[in-house]
């Protein structure tokens, strides 16, 4: 049930009250809690549509994200000439 909880707060992006939660029930938090300010920035620019700047916020949080989508390209790329 901790768990749960912690996931919810992690989720929603209440990083404080994750912290918080982590500590009294002696959890291991599921994310870096510094990441979770980058990941509700990410969720409130795909919310409002702005799609680039989600894109961005993502390759800024985790670049090898970004990295695997090219090399997946790259293989579409090349299955479709060949």
């Amino acid at each position: 049930m901790n768990r749960l909880i912690m996931d919810y707060l992690v989720i929603e992006g209440y990083k404080l009250a994750a912290e918080e939660f982590s500590q009294e029930a002696k959890l291991s938090p599921p994310v870096d809690f510094e990441s979770i300010e980058s990941r509700m920035d990410i969720r409130e620019a795909l919310q409002r549509g702005d799609v680039e700047d989600a894109i961005t916020r993502v390759n800024d949080l985790n670049p090898e994200v970004s990295h695997q989508h090219r090399k997946e390209e790259r293989i579409k790329s090349f299955m479709h000439h060949s």
